[in-house]
C-alpha cells in the first residue's frame, strides 16, 4: 500500500510536470506568436507610413520618380498585409477557447486596416485625379482629410492599439509562464516534502514490521535448533512473514512426526532384536538340545546296536571254543546268529528311517489308494498274531470307500506297528479294534486296546527315540523304542496327526487323521 502511494504520488508529479511543460509551451508560443504579431503590425505601420509618404510626395511635389517608389512601397504593404494575416491565422489556431474570440476579432481588425488603407489609396487616386484637371483647391481639401481623418484619426489609433494589444498579450503570456514556473516549483517541493514524510513513515513502518517476526522466526530457529520441536510461532496477519511461519510450523511438525515415527520405528526394531535374540536364544536351546539328542542318540545307538553285537559274539565264541559239539547244536547256535542278525539288521533299518525322514530325504511311493482296503488287508495279516497272543481283533469300516494319496507299504508299516504295540501290551483275552470313519475332509483310524495302558506323564515321551516306559520294559524286555517315531514320521510325511491316549490300565488309544483326496 505504502509503495502503491508513493507510486502514485510520483505519477501524479509526473502528469504535473508533464501538464507544466506542455503549458509552459502553450505560453512560450504564445508569447513567440504574439511578438511575431506585434512586429508584423509595426511593420505593417512602418510600411503603410511609408506609402502614404510615397503618395504625398508624388501629390505634393508632383514627382515622377516617387511613382516607382510608391509601386514599391505599395507591395511591401501588401506583403505587410499578408504577413500579419498569417500571423493572426496562426494565433488563432494556437490559443485555446478562451482566446479565441479575441483572435477572431483581429482577423476583423485587419479588414478594417485594410479597408483603411484602401480608401486612403482610393483618396490620393481622387486627389490626383483633380490635380490633373486643375482643381487645386479640391484636391487639397481632399489631401487634408487623407491626412488628418484616414490617417491621423482613424488608421493611427487602430495600429497603435493593435500593437498595444499585442504587447499586452506577450506580457501577459510572460507573465502566465512565469507563474506557472512558481507553482510547478511550489508543488514540486510539496510533493517531495510529502513523498520524504511518507518515506519515513513507511521505513519506520517497514522497520517495526521487520523486526518483530524476525525476532520471532530467529527465536523459533534457536528453539528448534535447541531440539524444541513443540515451539510454534506465532504471527498475526496474512503476509509473507505470516505463510513463512506457518510453513516453519508445520516444517517443526513434520520433523516432530518423523521424531515419533522413527521413535517408534526404534522401539519396534528393538523389539524385534529383542524378540531376534529370544529366537536365536531359543534356537540355540534348541539346538544344545538337538546336540544334547545326538549325543543320547548315540548313545543308544550304542547302547542298542551292542546287545545284539555282544550276543552274536558270544555265541560265536561259544561255539568256537566247542570241540566235541554234534551238528545240531553248531545249526542252533548259527540260527541264534542269524535270528540276532536279523534283529540288528531290523534295528539299523529302523535308525536308516529315522535318519533320513529327519533330513528330509526320505521319498514315498504316493499314489492314490482306498483306506478301506489297505485296513482290511492288515487285518487280515494280523489275525494269526492276535490269535497266538489269544486276544481278538475287532474291524469296524464303513460302507464308503474312503480315498487318500499314500504310500501303500509304509501306511501298512504304521497299523503294524501299533497292532503289534496292542498286541505286546494286552492281557489274554483282550480286545483291539480298529475304527475307520471320516470327519469332513479327513480320515479318522482309531487302533484301541485294553492292555496295561500308558502313565500320563509318559504320554508324551511315547513319541521320542528310544524311550520305552518303566511298565513296557517291565512287561515286554525286548524292543528298540522306534516304533512310534517311525509311525509318527510316516504320517507326519503324508500331512496328517498321529495321537495317543491312554489311562493306566484300562488301554491304549491311538488317532490317526489323513487329509482325504
Amino acid at each position: 500500500m505504502a509503495l502503491a502511494i508513493l507510486l502514485t504520488i510520483v505519477l501524479l508529479l509526473a502528469a504535473t510536470l508533464y501538464w507544466g511543460a506542455h503549458r509552459a509551451e502553450y505560453y512560450f508560443q504564445r508569447s513567440q506568436l504574439a511578438h511575431d504579431a506585434a512586429q508584423a503590425y509595426v511593420q505593417l505601420s512602418h510600411d503603410a507610413y511609408r506609402h502614404f509618404k510615397e503618395l504625398v510626395d508624388i501629390v505634393v511635389l508632383d514627382g515622377d520618380a516617387s511613382v516607382e517608389q510608391a509601386k514599391l512601397s505599395y507591395q511591401k504593404l501588401q506583403q505587410s498585409l499578408n504577413r500579419l494575416r498569417i500571423a493572426t491565422n496562426a494565433e488563432i489556431n494556437h490559443v485555446d477557447e478562451r482566446e479565441l474570440a479575441q483572435e477572431t476579432q483581429e482577423l476583423e481588425q485587419i479588414d478594417v486596416i485594410e479597408k483603411l488603407l484602401t480608401e486612403g489609396i482610393w483618396a490620393f487616386e481622387r486627389i490626383m485625379s483633380l490635380q490633373r484637371r486643375g482643381a487645386e483647391e479640391p484636391a487639397q481639401a481632399v489631401l487634408e482629410a487623407v491626412l488628418e481623418q484616414t490617417i491621423d484619426q482613424q488608421f493611427k489609433p487602430i495600429i497603435d492599439t493593435a500593437i498595444a494589444e499585442e504587447r499586452e498579450e506577450l506580457a501577459d503570456a510572460r507573465q502566465q509562464a512565469q507563474q506557472l514556473l512558481n507553482d510547478l516549483q511550489w508543488m514540486a517541493a510539496i510533493t517531495a516534502i510529502m513523498a520524504f514524510c511518507l518515506a519515513l513513515l513507511m521505513a519506520a513502518w517497514l522497520w517495526r514490521s521487520l523486526s518483530i517476526p524476525l525476532d520471532r522466526l530467529v527465536k523459533g530457529v534457536r528453539q528448534v535448533g535447541k531440539d524444541d520441536l513443540a515451539h510454534r510461532i506465532k504471527l498475526p496477519g496474512r503476509n509473507e512473514f505470516t505463510y513463512l511461519a506457518k510453513n516453519f510450523n508445520d516444517m517443526t511438525q513434520q520433523l516432530a512426526q518423523q521424531r515419533q515415527h522413527l521413535l517408534v520405528a526404534q522401539a519396534e526394531l528393538e523389539n524385534k532384536v529383542n524378540t531376534r535374540t529370544r529366537e536365536l536364544q531359543e534356537a540355540n536351546e534348541k539346538l544344545q538340545h538337538i546336540d544334547e539328542g545326538r549325543l543320547r542318540f548315540l548313545a543308544d545307538i550304542s547302547h542298542e546296536l551292542r546287545t545284539p553285537l555282544t550276543a552274536i559274539r558270544g555265541e560265536a565264541e561259544v561255539t568256537a571254543r566247542g570241540k566235541d559239539k554234534s551238528t545240531e547244536e553248531y545249526r542252533d547256535a548259527l540260527m541264534r546268529i542269524v535270528e540276532l542278525s536279523d534283529q540288528l539288521g531290523k534295528l539299523v533299518e529302523d535308525l536308516l528311517f529315522m535318519a533320513r525322514s529327519e533330513s528330509a530325504n526320505l521319498r514315498f511311493e504316493l499314489s492314490r489308494l482306498v483306506l478301506n482296503d489297505l485296513i482290511n488287508n492288515v487285518y487280515e495279516g494280523t489275525q494269526a498274531l492276535v490269535h497266538q497272543q489269544k486276544l481278538q481283533l475287532n474291524l469296524e469300516l464303513p460302507e464308503q470307500a474312503i480315498s487318500i494319496s499314500g504310500d501303500w507299504l509304509r501306511l501298512q508299516q504304521v497299523l503294524l506297528i501299533l497292532i503289534d504295540n496292542a498286541c505286546r501290551y494286552s492281557h489274554p483275552g483282550g480286545k483291539i479294534t480298529i475304527t475307520l470313519q471320516t470327519d469332513k475332509n479327513r480320515a479318522i483310524v482309531v487302533i484301541s486296546d485294553q492292555g496295561m495302558g500308558i502313565p500320563v506323564a509318559e504320554l508324551e515321551e511315547v513319541f521320542k527315540r528310544f524311550y520305552r516306559g518303566k511298565q513296557a520294559r517291565n512287561k515286554v524286555p525286548s524292543g528298540s523304542g522306534l516304533g512310534l517315531p517311525l509311525a509318527k514320521s510316516i504320517i507326519a510325511a503324508h500331512q496328517g496327526t498321529i495321537e495317543a491316549a491312554s489311562m493306566p490300565s484300562q488301554g491304549t488309544r491311538v488317532t490317526i487323521t489323513l487329509p482325504i483326496l
